[in-house]
């Protein structure tokens, strides 16, 4: 079995358009899209596909509710860094094609592709609010959004760019990492110093007791945990282990 990690935006569905408008404009530049339509028929153009068919319409309600049980299949854009390069050179190498062919963005920024953007309703956590997961097609991918400081930055700064009241960072573990909350930025660097949140936790539970650590005024700790508590090192420890990512990550 592979790892499948993945960020998750939370959003109103008045900022939806905003923040898909900020997700299509990391999206490789391809000949064919799929419309969104969203509430009050605003439609944002995704480059990519849907169930892997382009020149779809798709409103996004009928998404969250279920109505087409499938993925938007994008392949997006980030700043290079050392991990991204990486990852680049050695598909090239893999594949035994030209860079410039193979990355046409390469001098400036690097594509992964596919990352899956499935859609939910997050209601149960935050009324009329979404919840928009990207989870990347492989396990070198998802180490590879672990790994990499300009992925994690840009998610970071999507999720701000939209004042999301909630991002987090879901790694396959005892606990989710948050990244934002409040529209305000929590965790630069990964996997530490971190906050967690339990994903065992009631969900309102969890968000209560996570704004209130933001505040300053720290609640009896249940679901939400820093450096400070026990179960911390053992979250890095596991992760470090499960991912196969060595070393203290920055």
């Amino acid at each position: 079995m592979g790892i499948d990690y993945s960020f998750e935006v939370y959003v109103h569905h008045r900022d939806a358009a905003g923040l898909l408008t900020a997700v299509a404009a990391l999206c490789e530049r391809r000949a064919q899209v799929t419309t969104v339509v969203l509430p009050g028929g605003t439609s944002v153009p995704l480059p990519g596909s849907y169930g892997f068919e382009t020149g779809r319409t798709m409103t996004l309600a009928d998404v969250v509710a279920g109505r087409h049980r499938s993925t938007f299949d994008l392949s997006l854009c980030f700043p290079q860094d050392d991990p991204l390069r990486g990852y680049r050179d050695d598909d090239v190498n893999r594949r035994n094609v030209d860079p410039a062919r193979a990355w046409p963005d390469g001098s400036t920024r690097i594509s992964v592709g596919y990352i899956y953007l499935s859609v939910f309703d997050g209601s149960s956590l935050l009324p009329e609010h979404w919840m928009l997961s990207f989870t990347p097609a492989t396990s070198a991918q998802s180490r590879l959004f672990l790994s990499s400081p300009s992925i994690r930055e840009t998610f970071t700064s999507l999720a701000l760019s939209v004042a999301a009241p909630l991002c987090l960072f879901d790694v396959e573990e005892s606990h989710k990492i948050v990244v934002t909350a409040q529209a305000r930025r929590v965790t630069t660097q990964i996997p530490g110093p971190s906050v967690l949140w339990d994903r065992r936790a009631p969900e309102d539970e969890a968000y209560r007791e996570l704004l209130a650590r933001l505040a300053g005024q720290p609640l009896a700790p249940r679901w939400i945990a820093g450096p400070e508590h026990e179960i911390y090192q053992t979250f890095i420890d596991s992760l470090i282990r499960n991912s196969q990512v060595s070393g203290v990550l920055r």
